[in-house]
């Protein structure tokens, strides 16, 4: 019971029941699916927040001290029940709210863009974009409405069922922050900080379903997409670039690579190279304001 982490640590306990230590060595980046068996207990998961889709996820992410964060996916370790109550959220306190929301949108949208092929997976997705899109901010800004919480809760819940297609750049990019030791950096602050960016990255890669989840969101075209996101991210309070997070360029350096060796840049839709991670890092510490997210007709990967 409680949000993403707690839920993905109860994964990983019930997984260290019945298979021996050490953890890491069931990890994706370990070869550790494959060791993953069915002898596991019962999990029933109890979410208290709306963001993380871990209540009906097959993964596992956990930063443990000597190895970073780490991604952990086996059928077996989808919960065997979920109890999706958007009750237990109404205590949730604004930038919580915000954050977490965020993290089910970036769940959405990136599975949605993902390369792979998932009609049903498109639609669900699809589907809870438009639901905490048109809900975040009331949630946010009045936690005991109980149609915006329902919402979110579904936008989260829709979110943690398609993004079994895969995500992308923006979870790449935020897993090696979250493993900083010392910093206690958001997950889906972080999700929300990187959206706008890299939407504007992928857009030539995934051009059409920037249009249709622009459609779907009432805006004018997709090149609307990414500089609407960055202005969403403003009117709930939350940061706009790395720097307000207490983060300098050397904390960056390592990360890249760590990004590059993510479980989730396999599926994002534009080719990640090393170089593109770092100048994505770079731009996301500088900032961008509002109104300077559109394509301009360059090329995919661009960067200023």
């Amino acid at each position: 019971m409680g949000g993403g982490s707690p839920m993905d640590l109860a994964k990983c306990v019930c997984l260290l029941v019945h298979h021996d230590p050490p953890l890491e060595q069931y990890a994706i980046l370990r070869g550790g699916i494959s060791r993953i068996t069915s002898n596991m207990p019962r999990l029933i998961a109890v979410p208290t927040t709306a963001g993380s889709g871990s209540e009906v996820g097959r993964a596992a992410l956990l930063t443990l001290s000597s190895q970073g964060k780490l991604g952990f996916l086996s059928p077996y370790l989808l919960p065997r029940a979920a109890i999706c109550d958007p009750e237990l959220t109404l205590s949730l306190p604004p930038l919580l709210t915000a954050a977490t929301g965020m993290d089910a949108i970036s769940h959405c949208v990136e599975t949605y863009c993902s390369p792979r092929f998932n009609p049903v997976a498109d639609s669900i997705a699809l589907d809870g974009l438009k639901r905490g899109f048109h809900h975040i901010l009331r949630a946010t800004h009045d936690g005991a409405d109980r149609q915006a919480r329902t919402e979110m809760m579904l936008c989260s819940l829709q979110g943690g069922l398609a993004f079994q297609k895969g995500l992308g750049a923006v979870h790449s990019l935020s897993h090696p922050l979250g493993a900083l030791t010392g910093k206690r950096l958001h997950h889906g602050t972080l999700n929300a900080l990187f959206l706008p960016i890299v939407l504007r990255f992928n857009f030539d890669s995934c051009a059409e379903k920037m249009e249709a989840m622009a459609r779907r969101l009432g805006l004018k075209n997709g090149a609307a997409l990414p500089d609407r996101f960055a202005r969403l991210n403003q009117e709930l309070g939350l940061p706009t670039k790395l720097q307000e997070m207490g983060l300098t360029p050397e904390d960056l350096i390592p990360l890249a690579e760590k990004a590059r060796q993510d479980h989730c840049t396999p599926t994002n839709p534009c080719p990640l190279e090393l170089a593109d991670l770092k100048r994505l890092y770079l731009e996301a510490w500088q900032g961008r304001p509002p109104g300077s997210y559109r394509n301009h007709g360059k090329p995919a990967g661009t960067v200023d």
